[in-house]
């Protein structure tokens, strides 16, 4: 039996849109709106700057959350399948290793 252990990253994402009188305000705004609680800044994007000054920016956060993860099988190739098999929806695989027992 082989044995995969490894570690899980949520997918989970926020986004905010804020509006302001320069690029900068906007951006403040877009990133005030967002509760990083958990989550970090990924992105920021300007969506539209007019010729007035006013602008509009997106921002984007990604979840920290992390979790272990675990599938065994007869060999490597079967655990292997088995541990990609199994990641919930919302999560994806950052890395994995063969635990030698």
């Amino acid at each position: 039996m082989t044995t995969l252990r490894g570690t899980l990253r949520s997918t989970e994402t926020r986004e905010s849109e804020g509006s302001g009188d320069t690029i900068g305000e906007a951006r403040a705004a877009a990133i005030a709106g967002l509760d990083l609680d958990g989550f970090e800044l990924l992105q920021v994007n300007t969506v539209t700057s007019k010729a007035t000054g006013e602008s509009t920016v997106k921002a984007l956060a990604r979840s920290k959350a992390l979790r272990p993860h675990e599938a065994t099988g007869p060999d490597y190739r079967a655990a292997a399948a088995a541990y990609r098999e199994s990641v919930p929806e919302g999560w994806q695989a950052q890395n994995m290793h063969e635990v030698a027992e």
